[in-house]
């Protein structure tokens, strides 16, 4: 699936989109962003090509204050792990802003599941750089996420959704929680759908992009197998506009970070990632 036309389209999409000063940008004017930036990159590891060029480098680099720190976890995510898909370093040690952000994690009275996905950021980078939580910093957070869980098994602010139980479920695998709940693999089956792969929430069509890469993330780290791989992989592949990238939709606007949640989940649908 990722070779062939897909994957030559796919390419040209991104590289197109390359700024002269450094960095990326999808609407292909000299004004790079780091998450335009990052998912660039990313997507271009998943197809086996290794990006590296010194203006982009130091895009990301200059991402990062003199004190280490950045201008939010988001930032901070797309820079250091740019710069590490690029087999490059930040200027400066990010562990102490990172251990910051883990001690003044919000994990009382934070009722926006937005948190879910900035944790979800924060622990794939304590992960990477080896950072350990401390045992009663952990058990609170992951108290935390687990009072986002509704009875239906899944988790959300006000309904459970399958984004935002992907955000949960990531964060609590890197939390070395134990995830043997039935309630999560319940919620999993009921947005399971033969006609669009995966639903947001259960029998609430249509679905988007992101939805099937949630599903198919949840799905793996479960360690089971979608019911409707074809399905899901149909519906990724009607994503891609004739320009090459990916959109939410058919009919969507394509966009570099849709486009490496589209080969993102091709490569889970293959069992490579």
């Amino acid at each position: 699936m990722l070779n062939g036309e897909l994957r030559a389209r796919t390419l040209r999409y991104i590289v197109e989109r390359q700024c002269k000063i450094g960095g990326f940008c999808f609407y292909r004017l000299e004004e790079p962003n780091g998450s335009d930036t990052y998912f660039a990159i990313a997507t271009l590891r998943l197809l086996g090509e290794f990006h590296h060029d010194n203006a982009t480098v130091q895009f990301l680099k200059d991402a990062q204050a003199p004190d280490g720190s950045y201008h939010n976890l988001y930032q901070a995510y797309y820079a250091i792990r740019g710069l590490k898909f690029m087999n490059e370093q930040p200027q400066h040690d990010p562990r102490p802003y990172l251990r910051m952000q883990i001690k003044h994690y919000p994990v009382e009275n934070a009722e926006s599941e937005t948190v879910l996905k900035r944790l979800d950021y924060l622990t794939a980078l304590c992960e990477e750089s080896h950072i350990d939580i401390l045992p009663d910093k952990r058990d609170r957070i992951i108290a935390f996420v687990l009072s986002f869980q509704k009875n239906d098994g899944g988790f959300g602010a006000s309904t459970s959704t399958l984004l935002t139980t992907a955000y949960a479920v990531n964060s609590l695998k890197r939390l070395r929680f134990h995830l043997t709940s039935p309630g999560i693999t319940d919620f999993l089956d009921a947005c399971e759908h033969p006609i669009h792969g995966f639903l947001n929430l259960p029998d609430m069509a249509p679905s988007f992009l992101e939805h099937i890469h949630a599903g198919l993330s949840i799905t793996v780290t479960l360690g089971r197998s979608p019911r409707y791989t074809g399905v899901c992989r149909d519906f990724i592949v009607r994503c891609q506009a004739s320009n090459g990238g990916f959109s939410r939709t058919s009919h969507g606007l394509p966009t570099l970070s849709d486009t490496f949640l589209a080969i993102h989940a091709l490569r889970l649908l293959e069992g490579k990632e």
